[in-house]
């Protein structure tokens, strides 16, 4: 065989093997980030964790992440925490050797949030951000690091969520909720102040603000719409609807307590 020859062969063989692990990405990639996510997230959340379908660029470093659910902890009787239509990141490809790795942009299109009071921590969200405080933290006996490790560290551009809907419940209110507007959220730089940031420590950090964003709105809520969402409740239930008045006022004065009105 020619020496022309078989450096044509040898280009050949690349394109094809090049070829063969973008098709390879493409059709697998989606299965191992949505393993990814379903195995190791509970490990930092503590309640269960889905993910119906993952869209991957592996060029363009962009992932979409579709019908991304977080469930509630233990004895909160809504239905979920956290659920989102979509979700795209998209990542700097040429930081991925780096000690961190630079995350351009988070969007969190439409989230439906549930923010509900109640459980030593105050509500479902705060149980779920110290859950995943414990597991960025060292071991501690009955809550040890999850077994994944600290896991790279990351810089993030932007994150935004966008159109929120969130919905504020309590025990009293039987698994109910009351929407609370909540303006988008943009947070800029996570991570940069330092030599980056875990993915635990970037989740808490948004965490924190959307909770002081839910907390600002609730302190305007109407209590007159969650007494009439307790009277509800009660309504045509003989027996129930006795003592509906200290019931309204028990769950009105703790979200006043809560809130600070």
């Amino acid at each position: 065989m020619s020496l022309k020859k078989i450096i044509g062969f040898g280009v050949l063989l690349i394109i094809v093997v090049v070829a063969g692990a973008f098709i390879y990405l493409s059709i697998n990639y989606s299965s191992i980030v949505k393993a990814g996510v379903e195995s190791y997230g509970p490990q930092y959340t503590q309640t269960s964790v889905s993910l119906d379908g993952v869209k991957v660029s592996p060029f363009a470093g962009e992932v979409g992440l579709e019908e991304f659910l977080v469930g509630n902890p233990k004895d909160y009787k809504t239905s979920h925490a956290f659920k989102v239509r979509e979700v795209k990141v998209s990542v700097d490809l040429s930081s991925l050797t780096a000690d961190v790795i630079r995350i351009r942009e988070i969007v969190i299109d439409s989230p439906d949030i549930i923010y509900e009071l109640g459980g030593p921590a105050g509500s479902n969200l705060q149980t779920i951000q110290q859950n995943v405080a414990k597991a960025s933290g060292p071991s501690t006996g009955a809550q040890a690091k999850p077994a994944s490790g600290e896991g790279r560290k990351v810089t993030i551009d932007n994150l935004y969520i966008r159109k929120p809907k969130v919905a504020l419940s309590a025990g009293v209110l039987a698994g109910k909720t009351i929407e609370v507007p909540v303006p988008d959220i943009h947070l800029k730089d996570i991570g940069k102040d330092g030599k980056g940031a875990t993915m635990a420590d970037a989740t808490e950090k948004v965490m924190d603000e959307l909770i002081a964003q839910v907390t600002k709105a609730a302190k305007d809520i109407n209590i007159d719409a969650i007494k009439k969402q307790v009277e509800g409740l009660t309504k045509g239930t003989g027996d129930l609807t006795k003592g509906v008045g200290d019931a309204t006022k028990g769950v009105t004065d703790g979200l006043k307590g809560m809130f600070g009105k």
